[in-house]
Order: structure tokens, then sequence, then C-alpha cells
């Protein structure tokens, strides 16, 4: 079998798994919310002396509001250090600050704290497949048990034709609750994000992407969410 043929096989395997997630609870009355998000980040190798190591650093900060005038939102920052384990592998730890607000005003800040392994997969039809499983610890202010959750994306990026200099880019990432908490309800599949989107560079610098991320949520006890979000994204380099 091909390399092209083992990653068509496996990145289409990982988006029938994570779509089996989607689907695999009971059918439940929704409610639907439209919503942007603005993402800043950046990230580049760390050099020492002048030449390229193996470390890698990373950072990004969002505000997400959801539920336009509602006052519901999020900020978020996530600073992160890779470090290089192969040309095609890289591991990573990081730290998240996030500060939520409901309708009602009140807000809860939450402190993440990640480890993550990202994989460049391969190529399939002229584009780029990647793959990352990352493992978060969820702190939150509202209560006393500490969250795990497991996040698994696959992510597809692949350059337009006809000149064009933008790529487009569509992605897939469910969400597991590990563990039951007294402040987010049962362990679980938690969310799903499809993702659909452009990417094009403005400069040698910067370059935005911008797209539609449909969240699916579970929630005990009421309707599930689903969020309607519009995706804008800095892409800095410094």
């Amino acid at each position: 079998m091909t390399t092209q043929r083992r990653v068509r096989r496996l990145f289409l395997g990982s988006v029938s798994i994570a779509m089996c997630f989607s689907v695999s609870s009971p059918a439940a009355a929704t409610e639907h919310d439209p919503g942007v998000w603005a993402i800043f980040s950046t990230g580049d190798t760390i050099t020492g002396d002048g030449t390229a190591t193996r470390w890698q650093y990373a950072f990004d900060a969002q505000a997400r509001y959801f539920d336009i005038g509602s006052g519901i939102n999020q900020w978020l920052a996530r600073p992160a250090i890779g470090y290089k384990l192969t040309d095609n592998v890289n591991a990573w730890v990081g730290y998240a600050r996030l500060r939520a607000r409901n309708a009602a005003g009140q807000t809860a800040d939450e402190n993440r704290y990640w480890q993550q392994v990202d994989w460049r997969a391969g190529q399939w039809r002229d584009g780029q497949v990647t793959m990352r499983v990352r493992l978060e610890q969820r702190d939150v202010e509202v209560g006393d048990d500490v969250g795990v959750v497991l996040r698994f994306m696959a992510r597809y990026v692949r350059p337009l034709t006809g000149g064009s200099n933008r790529s487009l880019v569509v992605g897939i990432e469910p969400f597991v609750d590990l563990r039951d908490t007294d402040w987010g309800g049962d362990s679980g599949l938690g969310q799903n994000r499809i993702y659909v989107g452009l990417s094009q560079p403005v400069s040698d610098r910067l370059t935005l992407e911008y797209g539609y991320m449909n969240q699916y949520i579970w929630r005990d006890g009421r309707e599930n969410q689903v969020n309607h979000l519009a995706i804008l994204n800095f892409k800095v380099k410094f």
C-alpha cells in the first residue's frame, strides 16, 4: 500500500470515527445560536546562537462571543512550549487561562494545563493531513473537581487551483470528558467541532484564516447547544 493511500485511509477513518461520536447520543432538542471568535496566534522555532533548535514556542489569544447581544462570552490566553521529536512529530506542554461570562454577567475563571502530540501524517490529493491528540486538565473556580478532557483533531489543508494563493482548510475535533465533575456534568462526549475555511497569506509575516465552525455541545439535563461560529484567525510570525 502506498504512503498516500495509507494517509487517505487514516484521515478518512479518523473523520468517520469522529462523526460516529457526533451521532452516538440519542436525538435531543437543541438550541442554536450564532457567534464570532476572533483569534491571534503566533509560533516559531526557537534559535540559539543563530541556529535553529528542536524547541518551539506557540501562543494564541482568543475573544469568543456567543449568542450575539446576550453578553455570553469567553476570553482565553494560551502559551505553549514544544519539542520536535522527528521531522513530522512534535510534543507540547502548555497552559491556558480562560474567563467566561454568562448572560447574567457573572464571570468564572479557569486554569487549563495540557499536553499534546501532533503529527504531520502526509500528503493526500495535493493537500497536507495533520493530526493532534491533546489531554487537558481543567480547574474551574466554581467547583472543586479537576476535569480531564481528551481532544482529537484531524485537519486537512489543500491549496486552491487557478493561480489563487488561498488554501482550503477542513477540520474535525471531538472532545471526550474522562471523569465526572461537580461543575461540568457526566463523563463522555462533551462536544464536537467541525470547521471549514480558507487560509490566505497577506504578507510574509501575516496569514489570515477565516471560516465557519459548527460547535455541537452535549449538555446534561437540558437542551444540547449548537453554536454557528464565524472564525477569524490572524496568524503572525515575528
